[in-house]
Parts: C-alpha cells; sequence; structure tokens
C-alpha cells in the first residue's frame, strides 16, 4: 500500500515538474518582433484569409512556389511528417504555405498542389506586390533567377504552366504563436523533435 502512495505521489510530481519544464520552454523561445506581422490575402480555400483567423494556434510559415524542384517538396514533405508525428496536436497547428510566384500559382492551382501532401495546407497568393508585401514582413528573400525557366514535363503531375521561372528564395519555417508573434526558425533538414518540442511549448 505505501508502495502504491508512493507511485501516486511519483506520478503527479512527474506530471507537474513535465508541465513546468514545457512552460518554462515557451518562455525561453525568443520573440522576434521585427519578422512577421498581420496580413491578409487570397487562398487555396477560395477566400480570403487573415493570419489573426489562425489566433490561438501554432502556425507554420514557408515562402516557395509550386514549379520548384527541391526545397519547397523537401519543406512540404517535412511538415508533413511533423503533423503525423504530431498526432491530435496537428489540429492545433497550421501551415500557410506563401508562393513567391503569383503570376502561376493562383488559389486553384495551389489548392491542387498542397492537397498531395495534407489537405489541411493552406495556401496564400495574391498580386505580385502583395506578395512582396508578406514576404517582407517576414524578412524572406525571393528573386527569380536570371530568367531562367524550368518545366516540369518529368514530373508525374504538371504544373499550371508548362514553364516556369525559376526562383531563389529563402528557406525558413517560420513558427507562430497563438498571438500571431514569430517564435522560431527552421529550415528543411531540421530535426522534427526540436520542432515538434517548440510548437508543444507554444502551444502551452
Amino acid at each position: 500500500m505505501r508502495t502504491r502512495r508512493f507511485s501516486g505521489a511519483l506520478f503527479v510530481s512527474i506530471m507537474m515538474l513535465s508541465a513546468s519544464l514545457m512552460a518554462h520552454a515557451a518562455e525561453d523561445l525568443p520573440v522576434y518582433d521585427d519578422v512577421g506581422g498581420e496580413f491578409s490575402a487570397k487562398s487555396s480555400l477560395g477566400r480570403e484569409i487573415s493570419l489573426s483567423d489562425y489566433r490561438d494556434k501554432a502556425v507554420l510559415v514557408f515562402f516557395g512556389y509550386t514549379s520548384c524542384q527541391d526545397i519547397c517538396p523537401a519543406a512540404m514533405g517535412q511538415l508533413k511528417a511533423l503533423m503525423s508525428q504530431l498526432g491530435t496536436t496537428s489540429d492545433r497547428v497550421q501551415v500557410l504555405f506563401v508562393t513567391v510566384d503569383p503570376e502561376n500559382d493562383t488559389a486553384e492551382h495551389l489548392a491542387e498542389y498542397l492537397s498531395r501532401f495534407d489537405s489541411r495546407f493552406v495556401g496564400v497568393t495574391g498580386n505580385a506586390a502583395e506578395v512582396a508585401s508578406i514576404a517582407e514582413m517576414f524578412m524572406a528573400k525571393h528573386d527569380s533567377s536570371h530568367e531562367m525557366k524550368v518545366t516540369t514535363d518529368h514530373s508525374k503531375h504538371k504544373t499550371f504552366t508548362d514553364q516556369s521561372l525559376q526562383y531563389a528564395h529563402s528557406q525558413q519555417i517560420y513558427l507562430l504563436d497563438g498571438l500571431g508573434r514569430t517564435r522560431a526558425l527552421f529550415f528543411v533538414g531540421s530535426p522534427f523533435d526540436e520542432m515538434e518540442a517548440a510548437i508543444r511549448s507554444v502551444l502551452n
């Protein structure tokens, strides 16, 4: 009987310590005040969305384009796997894919592209000025690479156009907390455990 009481008390203590550590972890994450901000834009949902629509969720933001043949599909694949690892917690996480190629990445095309990874992912688009404004807020760099065009004829799924400009763009994955503040920066290849811990901490 004494052993059971001790085990129960130990379990409670461990749970309280775990909760304390997670709260402490959230406090330890920096707030990047100069990175990010509120925005509204067209989306793959067929309507305009705002960042504030996802208050109380952890938001993962990535800048890319659907004709990208390496970094972007790798990033979306990583985020798909991360959502799976998060289990039911993934319902409190939103991935936003902001295109840097709005001329080709229409709302409809973004919806088709992102559905290959996770139907919950939302694409963000608009005109060139609107996209540039969002990118500037997040200090995300992007530019066409010497007007070079790429084709996706080799791909199983063709893009909106047969050819598209190739873009050089930032590769950060931004983690935002429930208040829309940027709290962490990740990259393709960042350890899943680190990303998961950061997400869980901002949700707590």
